[in-house]
C-alpha cells in the first residue's frame, strides 16, 4: 500500500534585539485514500486456476496478495488505496507468469487473467498414467494366469507320464514271469524223456524168477510211466494252456506297448509343447514384468516429480500466505502510520494556528519596536549634541538638567523595552 505523508513545516525567522523579521510558511499534503476489493480471475484453457499467487504492486511494494480458490478466483481488499498506477502480478509454476501493469484499480472490479501452460496439466499426466497401470495390470494378470495354466499342464503330464511308465514296468515283470514258467515246464518235460531212455537201455534176458520180478517192475514202471505219461500229457496241455495265455501276454504286452509308446510319445510331445508354451508364457511373463517394473519406477518417477510440483506449490502457497501476511501487516503498518500522520497533522494545524496568533503578537510586538527603536535614535541624536556641547563646555547646570531630561527618556525607553521583551519571551516560550 502506497504510505500516505502529511508534511507540515512551520519556519521562523529569528529575532534581533533591535530589528527582526518572522514568517510562516505552512504546507500540508494530504492524498486521498479509499478502501478497495477487487477480484482476480485466473483461468487456463477455459478451466480456473487454483493455487496461483498473485500480487498487487505499487512503487516496488506490495500493497495486497492472495491466492485464487478452486474458481480459480482471489479476493483482494485494500484498506487504503490512493488511486495510484499498480502493477498486478500472477504467478505460478506449471504456467508461465503474467502481469498487467499501469492500471488504476477500481472498487468491486474483476480483472481476468488467462494462463499458458508449461506443459501437460496434472489432471491430463494423472489420467494418462492412470490408463497405462490399468492396462499394464490386465495383461500381467492374464499372463499369469496363462502361465499359471500352462505349469499345471506341465505337471499334469508329467503326472500322466510317471502312471504309465510304472504300468509299463508292472506289464514287462508279468511277461518275465510267464517266460519264467514255460522254461520250467520244458525242462520237467527233458527230464522225463531222458529217465524213460535210460530205463529201456538198460533191459536184458533173466530167469523166470528174475522176469516175475522184472515183469513186476515193469509193470510197476510202466503204470508209473503211464501214469507219468497222463501227468506229462496234463502238464503238456496245461503248458499249452500256459503257451496261450502267454501269448496273449505277449500280445496284451506289444498292444500295452505301442499304447504306452504312443501314449508316452504324444505325453513328450505335449511335454514339449508345454514346456514350450510354459518357456514363451514365462518369457512373456518375464517381459511383462520388466515391462511392469519399468513402467512401476517410471510412476514412481512421476509421482516423485508430482510430489516435487506438490511440494513446489506448498512452497508457492506457503509463500503466498507469508506475502499475504506480509501485505497484511504492511496494510496494518501503513493506517496506523496514516493514524499518526493525521494525528501530528491535526496537531501541526493547532501549532500552526498557535504559531500564527502568537505570530501575529510577535508582530504587534514589533510595530512597538520599531517605534521604541525610532524613539531611541532621536534620544541618541540628542545624546550627541549633548556630548558636543559638555565637550566645547558651557553651562555646565543647564547642560546636566538637559542631560537628565535625556537619561530619564532613556530609561522610559529601557523600561519600555524591557516591557516589550518580556511579552517577546512569554511568546517565544508558549511557541517552544
Amino acid at each position: 500500500m502506497k504510505k500516505v505523508y502529511v508534511l507540515v513545516a512551520v519556519v521562523l525567522a529569528s529575532f534581533g534585539s533591535f530589528a527582526s523579521n518572522a514568517r510562516t510558511v505552512v504546507s500540508i499534503e494530504n492524498i486521498a485514500k479509499e478502501k478497495v476489493d477487487v477480484v482476480i480471475a485466473v483461468s487456463s484453457e477455459g478451466k480456473p486456476v487454483k493455487g496461483a499467487l498473485v500480487k498487487i504492486v505499487a512503487q516496488r511494494m506490495v500493497i495486497g496478495a492472495g491466492t485464487t480458490d478452486e474458481s480459480g478466483n482471489a479476493t483482494i481488499s485494500i484498506a487504503s488505496y490512493g488511486s495510484q498506477a499498480v502493477t498486478v502480478e500472477v504467478y505460478h509454476s506449471l504456467y508461465k507468469s503474467q502481469k498487467l501493469t499501469d492500471i488504476k484499480l477500481e472498487n468491486g472490479k474483476t480483472y481476468s487473467f488467462t494462463l499458458k501452460g508449461k506443459g501437460d496439466s496434472v489432471e491430463e499426466i494423472t489420467e494418462e498414467s492412470d490408463v497405462r497401470v490399468i492396462k499394464t495390470q490386465e495383461q500381467i494378470e492374464k499372463e499369469k494366469k496363462e502361465a499359471e495354466e500352462a505349469i499345471q499342464r506341465k505337471e499334469d503330464a508329467i503326472k500322466s507320464q510317471e502312471e504309465l511308465r510304472k504300468e509299463a514296468e508292472e506289464l514287462a515283470k508279468e511277461k518275465e514271469s510267464s517266460l519264467k514258467e514255460v522254461e520250467e515246464a520244458k525242462k520237467k518235460a527233458e527230464e522225463a524223456k531222458e529217465r524213460a531212455e535210460e530205463i529201456k537201455n538198460n533191459s536184458t534176458t533173466v530167469s523166470e524168477e528174475k522176469r516175475k520180478e522184472i515183469e513186476e517192475d515193469i509193470k510197476v514202471r510202466e503204470e508209473a510211466a503211464k501214469k507219468r505219461a497222463e501227468e506229462a500229457k496234463a502238464r503238456e496241455e496245461a503248458l499249452k494252456s500256459a503257451g496261450g495265455e502267454l501269448e496273449k501276454a505277449k500280445d496284451a504286452e506289444k498292444d500295452a506297448k505301442k499304447e504306452s509308446d504312443k501314449a508316452q510319445k504324444e505325453q513328450e510331445k505335449a511335454r514339449e509343447d508345454a514346456e514350450k508354451a510354459a518357456k514363451e508364457k514365462e518369457k512373456e511373463a518375464d517381459e511383462m514384468k520388466e515391462e511392469a517394473e519399468k513402467e512401476k519406477k517410471e510412476k514412481e518417477k512421476e509421482a516423485k516429480e508430482e510430489e516435487k510440483k506438490e511440494k513446489a506449490e506448498a512452497e508457492a502457497k506457503k509463500d503466498a500466505a507469508k506475502e499475504a501476511k506480509k501485505a497484511e501487516k504492511e496494510a496494518k503498518e501503513a493506517e496506523k502510520e496514516v493514524k499518526e500522520a493525521e494525528k501530528e497533522a491535526k496537531a501541526a494545524e493547532k501549532e500552526a494556528k498557535k504559531a500564527a496568533a502568537s505570530q501575529k503578537k510577535l508582530d504587534k510586538l514589533d510595530s512597538s519596536q520599531k517605534k521604541l527603536e525610532k524613539s531611541r535614535k532621536k534620544l541618541e541624536s540628542k545624546q550627541k549634541k549633548l556630548d558636543k556641547k559638555i565637550k566645547k563646555g558651557g553651562d555646565l547646570e543647564k547642560l546636566a538638567v538637559s542631560q537628565k531630561k535625556l537619561d530619564e527618556a532613556n530609561s522610559k525607553l529601557d523600561t519600555s523595552q524591557a516591557k516589550l521583551d518580556a511579552k517577546r519571551k512569554k511568546i517565544l516560550k508558549k511557541m517552544k
